[in-house]
């Protein structure tokens, strides 16, 4: 399976924060390291101690951006997690107990190379700000007996800072590449309790109009995969532009119709540890049965399924599976009120949907 975007960008973000690391290695040292003797060294150590730092905790890491000191501390433990899984991975546990002060520092250097990276992050990060409070948290640093500071060291700190300019300036071009007034994503509140978005595929192309409507009816349903797909890498990014900006991030609903019931594998955008748990698939209640084998590789995903159900009427309570998730108006539940025992006992959870759609 190819690299979805957020993958791509979370090993992009990998490189970045080790190149961090390396400039801050000469910034925060110890006066007697016995880790490592050269920047070879450090680096391998570091590669992989980010690259399972980055994998597991990336995005969980954001809520004090807007202090370093604070951040530090809520991010360490973090990244010393990391590095006790490197540390069991290959057989270095004795590191922890005899190289206590260098595995502090490689904490430190780790975790200020991520506040640097996600406080200039271009999505809401200050680029300019950072570069004030780093200085600030270099002063704090200054502080422990253990660590040597050089933060007067202007040339390093300007390599460093060159360094976040030349990274963010790629990340921009990242995220344009997938700007478009021409087609784009729409969200409509579908629920409000709990908040679900349904996503809908737009596109804009002038002078459409003037062509033959059958004629582009019948052009546009050879290309409605195409489109789903270009639907799926934007709502990808959406996402990870909301996990960076440390949001709420909602759950989007994608429905499952006939296109999608036969490129089902589309789905695999979603088959990601960074996404899942923001989509659901939102399946109508009387195509279940027709739908079947896409159900049952949606399953297999693990990515969560929701049915909606459009009728209002009394139905009789066993109409619904164990543990379903369904849709309905207010209506309905008023008209099943004895069903209500029932059903909670099955575990079938109701949402109501939103009147103004």
């Amino acid at each position: 399976m190819s690299l979805s975007v957020i993958d791509k960008y979370v090993e992009k973000k990998k490189k970045d924060i080790l190149e961090y690391s390396k400039v801050l290695e000469s910034l925060i040292t110890l006066e007697d390291n016995k880790m490592w003797n050269n920047k070879t060294e450090f680096s391998g150590y570091c590669k992989d101690i980010i690259t399972l730092y980055a994998d597991t905790y990336y995005f969980l890491n954001n809520v004090h951006r807007d202090n370093p000191i604070e951040y530090l501390n809520d991010n360490i433990n973090n990244v010393l997690q990391a590095i006790i899984e490197y540390c069991k991975k290959n057989a270095k546990e004795s590191m922890l107990r005899e190289l206590k002060n260098e595995t502090f520092l490689l904490s430190v250097i780790i975790s200020t190379s991520c506040y640097l990276d996600i406080a200039t992050n271009v999505i809401d990060g200050n680029f300019t700000d950072t570069k004030n409070k780093f200085k600030y948290l270099l002063t704090y640093l200054k502080k422990t007996k253990i660590l040597k500071v050089y933060a007067s060291d202007r040339v390093r700190i300007n390599d460093l800072f060159g360094a976040i300019k030349k990274n963010t300036k790629e990340d921009s071009k990242f995220f344009a590449y997938y700007k478009s007034d021409t087609y784009y994503n729409e969200f409509s509140i579908y629920t409000k309790k709990p908040v679900y978005y349904l996503v809908n595929f737009k596109y804009s192309i002038p002078g459409l109009e003037n062509f033959d409507e059958a004629l582009v009816k019948k052009v546009k349903k050879s290309y409605d995969t195409k489109l789903l797909e270009m639907s799926f890498d934007l709502l990808s990014i959406y996402i990870l532009e909301e996990l960076i900006s440390n949001k709420d991030v909602a759950i989007h609903l994608i429905k499952l119709d006939d296109t999608l019931n036969k490129k089902i594998s589309l789905l695999k955008f979603f088959d990601n540890k960074y996404l899942k748990e923001y989509i659901k698939v939102l399946v109508p209640f009387e195509k279940n049965a027709d739908y079947i084998e896409a159900i049952n590789t949606i399953e297999k995903m693990n990515i969560g399924i929701i049915y909606e159900y459009l009728g209002d009427t009394n139905v009789n309570a066993n109409i619904f599976n164990y543990n379903d998730e369904i849709i309905v108006s207010a209506e309905f539940l008023k008209n099943n009120a004895d069903n209500e025992y029932s059903w909670d006992k099955s575990g079938v959870k109701f949402v109501i949907k939103n009147k103004e759609d």
